[in-house]
């Protein structure tokens, strides 16, 4: 009688940890991923029998908002990407709106190249909120007037009627007007009170014809007179000289 045995050989495992990581990234940008993203700083981390290194990924789910793309193209369902493709940063998140979005994935490894069968492998892409920013250009006036004559000023004068006009990002109206320096002659006036340096009012109030500029009429010989001024929008509440 004759026994024979065969001996397959030790096969080579499966991953057998995969796991979640939360990436944050600014609003409007585009992630490029790295391995890491997918092995050491997830939790728990990747594991192989072997120490085998990942080979590739498969997109299990696809994010609710935001596109996943390799080279440009958007990424479907079930696509197999490479670590190569993943090193180069070809794989890449675009963002849209903010919030937290995920994506599901397997990986499998160099040695058996087959994956791992688990669920635990979730990327968030966790997004920032918009940053409203300050108006960008808040542009210079100017006016003549006849000796004796007071300027009550409107919100155009800040902002449509200058020069270059006043334009914010977003947008926005103008919100703040700030005055930065006073006339050498001559007063601001607001709401009957003189301006100071560094004195905020509102677009409503100006609309409102509380501030205006009151001539020193002991001054009789023509004179060039100016005053620094900034402009806050509604969004941001910043201001831009």
């Amino acid at each position: 009688m004759l026994y024979t045995i065969t001996n397959s050989g030790l096969q080579n495992g499966r991953p057998t940890q995969i796991g979640a990581n939360t990436i944050n990234i600014a609003f409007g940008t585009t992630h490029a991923f790295t391995l890491a993203n997918f092995t050491t700083e997830t939790t728990p981390v990747y594991s192989d029998p072997e120490d085998d290194a990942l080979s590739l990924i498969k997109i299990l789910t696809l994010p609710s908002t935001g596109t996943l793309q390799l080279n440009g193209i958007d990424v479907v369902l079930g696509q197999q990407i490479t670590s190569g493709q993943i090193s180069t940063g070809n794989f890449t998140y675009i963002s849209a709106g903010d919030g937290n979005f995920t994506f599901q994935f397997d990986a499998a490894d160099i040695g058996s190249n087959s994956l791992s069968g688990l669920s635990t492998g979730i990327i968030t892409m966790s997004i920032a909120e918009a940053i409203n920013l300050p108006p960008s250009v808040v542009g210079d006036n100017t006016f003549v007037l006849p000796y004796g004559e007071s300027k009550t000023f409107t919100v155009a004068d800040f902002t449509s009627g200058t020069t270059p006009a006043y334009v914010d990002p977003e947008g926005d109206p103008a919100s703040l007007v700030k005055v930065l320096s006073l006339p050498t002659n001559g007063n601001l006036v607001f709401n009957g009170t003189n301006v100071i340096v560094g004195q905020e009012m509102t677009v409503a109030e100006i609309a409102a014809g509380y501030l205006v500029y009151v001539p020193d009429l002991g001054v009789t010989t023509l004179q060039n007179l100016s005053f620094d001024f900034s402009v806050a929008d509604s969004g941001s509440g910043i201001h831009t000289e």
